[in-house]
């Protein structure tokens, strides 16, 4: 699959540009992905996994499906968060419960992410993280503004990554909460064809 973040063609703007029907279709390609990971864990795992889950969701209860969705989103940990709302479904947990503290962990950890891009901006460290993994990101922020950000929270493009640069490049906090909440939408959609898919074959 080519990259959804292309470079633009003779005549163009300047910059990287956003193509949606790639950004779509890698959505579509990670999502399958994530269903034959699970669902050859679970294949192999399930008893182990079903118990843990079930101590995970008695012990942690949405706490630690939050903290799944907050780690990533805040610190571009690249940590399988969507492995978190399976296992509080697995544990016992309703569907919209797992989504409401998926998302509560998401949009939380993206706003310190925001956060860290506001106040870091200016350090190197930031600068030199920016620089080797987030150039492409901020070239698209500074260029595309919300439809940046918009585009990050429900596609494989690095959500965590777009908050950072959201963040240093001086967007209302406001509008990125705004924004940001369609992670909601994002959190619920991963889980539903999970849950449809390989949850409701192997579980």
């Amino acid at each position: 699959m080519h990259d959804p973040v292309t470079a633009p063609e003779a005549g163009e703007d300047d910059g990287p540009q956003l193509d949606i029907k790639l950004l779509l279709k890698a959505m579509v390609v990670i999502v399958v992905l994530v269903m034959l990971v699970i669902g050859g864990i679970l294949f192999v795992f399930r008893e182990p996994l079903q118990e843990f889950a079930e101590v995970f969701v008695r012990e942690l209860e949405g706490v630690g499906v939050a903290a799944g969705f907050f780690i990533p989103d805040a610190f571009t940990i690249p940590l399988p968060n969507d492995a978190f709302t399976v296992l509080g479904l697995m544990g016992g947990m309703n569907f919209w419960t797992v989504v409401m503290w998926g998302s509560i962990g998401s949009i939380s950890g993206g706003s310190v992410g925001w956060l860290i891009g506001r106040r870091l901006s200016k350090t190197s460290w930031f600068q030199r993280i920016m620089a080797s993994k987030g150039a492409e990101m901020t070239a698209l922020v500074d260029k595309y503004g919300t439809v940046a950000l918009l585009t990050a929270a429900l596609t494989p493009l690095p959500y965590s990554i777009a908050c950072w640069a959201t963040g240093a490049g001086g967007m209302a906090f406001q509008k990125f909460l705004v924004i940001s909440s369609v992670r909601v939408v994002r959190v619920a959609l991963y889980l539903w064809l999970i849950q449809q898919g390989v949850l409701a074959v192997l579980v």
